[in-house]
């Protein structure tokens, strides 16, 4: 019985280990860190925002081990400043995101003075670009939010700890991010009357990187020295994703041509009736993800990356054949760099199997001349193919971009699609070749293909029974003529 209890123990053990990652740890000791020096560039480190002179790594105090890194704001570096570190959180990672880091402010700082974790939507932001923050001041007040402001120019705030529990004391601030469901917590604890302050907040914008830093609210009283130490970010086991998963349903990266579109396929989902309401994906440097997808009410579509990339993204809606339907760069009526796409131009024509596609800008789609699908500008609008190459197939992508990274697409009336893709057959009028005119190539095509069955047929299947017959045969002439 013991060896059966060791081994499910063991078992249990185990299991909690997989479902853990642990994607970077420190508490600032040598090596990598010197004492008296800033902490970058060592561990990846960087400057962020200020010119992070303030800041150095410290001996004379520390949580655990013998180093600890110090934010002098007593002299002249009494403005804000931070040092940044990407996350490197992956998609292949676990989905919840946890950040946690001891911190520590003498008594005498004064009530202005902030010292703060952030993490920001991009691997290079700074504390302008938090998108998720906390802050603990030399007066006890506890700010958090979801942007920079939240954290030093608001007027309220999460908590006011009672003076003489927060000073002087190691305190300790835990942030989560669950991707799945796009919910945060912040919780800060560690004080001397035992108090723990905790908010909950929803940002549908993944963290990038992490800003350990220092700010203020006024200059009426800034000066403060404040220390951080044992840092660890780990990713751990989260809500499942409520959509399509570039990697985890799709099993690696979306191709960027009709050739290699990802199949937003499930073998429980019913194709062209089970709605798919979100894509998830990630953007590398260059890279274009194309999905196929079902769209049976085009006045019902809708694509969306608004609160879902914190970069420039643009969104593209091409047929099954390579041509171009309808593209949009930054939100019509906003002032977001986020892309949304919708039939309110009338672009998409009628209802079938579609290839959905995201860039960052400026990478944009061209024909095999190199003639662009869609003109560059004008930007902010909602357009059909207007560009040189309008009427001919996507053959490749122009222009060089950085990493994106995360995104989530929000769909209205989009469905998963069979397994047969941009094959599925979808009844129509007998255009056979899809060039908008019913005609002797279409008849030709029928004919050609007359008595074949399956269920991979293709457009030659009029009315998609699974057999070339009379009836395709019939619709063809019935239609002859139409749209020339």
């Amino acid at each position: 019985m013991r060896g059966l209890w060791s081994f499910l123990a063991l078992t249990a053990l185990t299991a909690t280990a997989l479902a853990q990652t642990t994607l970077y740890q420190t508490s600032f000791e040598n090596p990598p860190f010197t004492a008296g020096q800033p902490a970058p560039p060592n561990d990846d480190w960087a400057n962020g925002s200020g010119t992070g002179v303030s800041h150095v790594v410290t001996d004379e105090l520390a949580n655990t081990g013998s180093q600890s890194l110090k934010w002098d704001n007593s002299g002249t570096n009494n403005s804000f400043y931070s040092i940044r570190r990407v996350l490197n959180w992956q998609p292949t990672d676990p989905d919840k995101l946890v950040v946690k880091v001891r911190v520590y402010i003498t008594a005498g700082t004064g009530a202005d003075r902030l010292y703060g974790v952030y993490l920001t939507g991009s691997d290079t932001g700074t504390l302008g670009g938090t998108i998720l923050g906390v802050t603990i001041a030399g007066d006890g007040k506890i700010r958090v939010g979801t942007t920079w402001g939240a954290t030093y120019s608001s007027s309220t705030w999460l908590a006011q700890a009672p003076a003489g529990t927060y000073e002087n004391r190691w305190l300790q601030v835990e942030m989560t991010y669950d991707r799945g469901s796009e919910q945060a917590t912040i919780k800060v604890s560690g004080f001397a009357d035992n108090a723990e302050y905790t908010a909950n907040l929803t940002q549908s914008t993944e963290p990038r990187n992490i800003n350990l830093g220092t700010d203020y609210v006024t200059t009426t009283a800034r000066n403060g020295i404040g220390y951080f130490d044992d840092l660890s970010i780990t990713a751990e086991a989260g809500t499942p994703f409520d959509g399509w998963d570039e990697t985890a349903n799709g099993g690696g990266d979306a191709g960027d041509l009709p050739a290699t579109a990802q199949l937003v396929t499930l073998p429980d989902q019913t194709p062209c009736e089970s709605p798919v309401t979100r894509i998830r994906g990630d953007n590398s440097a260059d890279d274009v993800d194309m999905y196929v997808i079902c769209i049976t009410d085009p006045a019902n579509f809708v694509a969306s990356t608004i609160g879902g990339a914190g970069w420039d993204t643009q969104l593209w809606l091409f047929r099954c054949d390579g041509t171009g339907v309808v593209h949009n760069d930054d939100a019509v009526g906003t002032t977001v760099l986020q892309s949304r796409i919708d039939n309110s131009t009338n672009c998409i024509t009628q209802g079938g199997i579609y290839l959905l596609a995201i860039s960052r800008y400026n990478r944009d789609a061209v024909d095999a001349t190199g003639n662009r699908l869609w003109n560059d500008s004008p930007f902010r609008s909602l357009r059909c193919a207007d560009g040189p190459g309008a009427a001919n197939p996507i053959a490749g992508w122009t222009g060089t971009t950085a990493a994106g990274g995360r995104y989530v697409i929000s769909l209205q009336g989009a469905y998963f699609v069979s397994s047969q893709g941009c094959q599925t057959c979808q009844p129509h009028n007998g255009d056979v070749d899809n060039n908008g005119c019913v005609d002797d190539a279409d008849l030709l095509a029928v004919l050609f293909a007359f008595g074949q069955t399956g269920d991979n047929l293709g457009r030659v299947d009029v009315n998609c029974d699974q057999v070339v017959d009379d009836a395709d045969l019939l619709q063809v002439l019935f239609s002859f003529g139409s749209g020339c």
